[in-house]
């Protein structure tokens, strides 16, 4: 009887909230919802004035992310580490270095990224999608990433999958294979990276 209550409770307290308050709930652990269109231009003019301690990526972080610069940078670092060691037999060197991409183009050592961090998902322009927890910018080497992006997943969960891109995975996808096994990130069931209208794992 105790748990039938609870059940009711719960039902009546689901079927009363906004469609928007209902979407919020799957929309990603930081709370608020989706944040308004982040674009080139506007990841372009922000100030990259933190790096991180081991491969100098260029930060800037949203004053409005409720978490620490420093734990910030580490797990810059650490993750990327962890991506260089799986994807590449040279492992986290490459990270030091410039790369020449199967397609014959160079990209630089990661000092020349710049990352931008946001506390949520927000509306973007990428390929098949219209909310991102992380997108990546060719033409400039930017990368915007959300600390909480989907339900059920930790933070930076598409930082992974966001830096294959830098190295190589097509914008559409279209190669992902090749990256799929060092761009999973552990604890993100693949039903949370699915979403709702366009919702999905990145650009």
């Amino acid at each position: 009887m105790k748990y039938l209550l609870i059940f009711a409770i719960m039902t009546v307290s689901i079927i009363t909230l906004s469609c928007d308050e209902t979407r919020d709930l799957f929309d990603g652990g930081s709370g608020g919802g989706t944040d308004p269109l982040i674009d080139q231009e506007i990841a372009e003019a922000q100030d990259y004035n933190l790096t991180t301690p081991v491969y100098g990526m260029q930060v800037a972080v949203r004053n409005d992310v409720g978490m620490g610069d420093n734990a910030i940078m580490d797990l810059l670092d650490n993750r990327a580490t962890g991506f260089l060691d799986c994807q590449f037999a040279e492992g986290s060197a490459l990270g030091f270095q410039d790369v020449m991409l199967s397609d014959g183009d160079t990209i630089g050592p990661l000092s020349d990224l710049r990352v931008f961090v946001v506390p949520r998902t927000f509306e973007c322009e990428a390929v098949g999608l219209d909310v991102c927890a992380g997108i990546y910018f060719f033409g400039n080497d930017i990368i915007v990433i959300s600390v909480g992006g989907f339900a059920g997943c930790g933070e930076f969960a598409l930082w992974r999958h966001e830096l294959g891109h830098r190295y190589g995975m097509e914008a559409d996808h279209s190669n992902q294979d090749e990256f799929q096994a060092c761009t999973d990130e552990q604890g993100c069931e693949f039903d949370d990276l699915i979403g709702f209208g366009g919702f999905g794992v990145g650009g």
